[in-house]
């Protein structure tokens, strides 16, 4: 596909085999509080609503609108749909949380909006995705992602 027939926002995915690699180096730097990556990643920590597995999963941290979220498509997400009570490491510190999937494209669309226009374009792998364009885009355009490749934002929010 040449760049002019390419969306102007795609789904960015790091291989599983590198994955499954870092993943048990990057848990333990998060549960520790240490190196820059901890203090851009966090842990979640939930059981899987049909499964009863337990998980521990690292995903990139992002603040929107003063709000604790995760950007993601990963099919862990179904699990807060209804909202599930989960624990967050962030920083070294376990602490006892709500999850809630937004799987709304025009309110995800907003939000990868807004927290791109905060990073800028060229820092969209931060939050998974790749733009092919060389400026912001637009909301319709980056909707057009969130519907195309399941985009949805997790809103985590500190219990009691």
């Amino acid at each position: 596909m040449s760049p002019a027939q390419q969306p102007a926002v795609t789904r960015r995915h790091p291989p599983k085999a590198l994955m499954k690699l870092v993943n048990p180096v990057i848990r333990a730097r998060i549960e520790r509080g240490r190196g820059g990556v901890a203090k851009r990643l966090l842990l979640l920590h939930f059981t899987g609503r049909r499964t009863g597995r337990e998980f521990d999963v690292p995903a990139a941290r992002q603040d929107v609108g003063g709000r604790l979220c995760v950007f993601t498509d990963s099919g862990w997400r179904v699990n807060f749909r209804e909202g599930a009570d989960i624990e967050v490491t962030l920083d070294g510190e376990r602490t006892p949380m709500r999850a809630v999937l937004d799987e709304d494209p025009d309110s995800v669309a907003a939000q990868y909006a807004e927290k791109l226009a905060e990073i800028g374009h060229r820092k969209a792998n931060r939050l998974g995705i790749t733009v092919n364009v060389d400026r912001l885009p637009t909301v319709d355009e980056i909707r057009d992602a969130v519907v195309r490749h399941g985009l949805s934002v997790v809103h985590l929010t500190p219990r009691g």
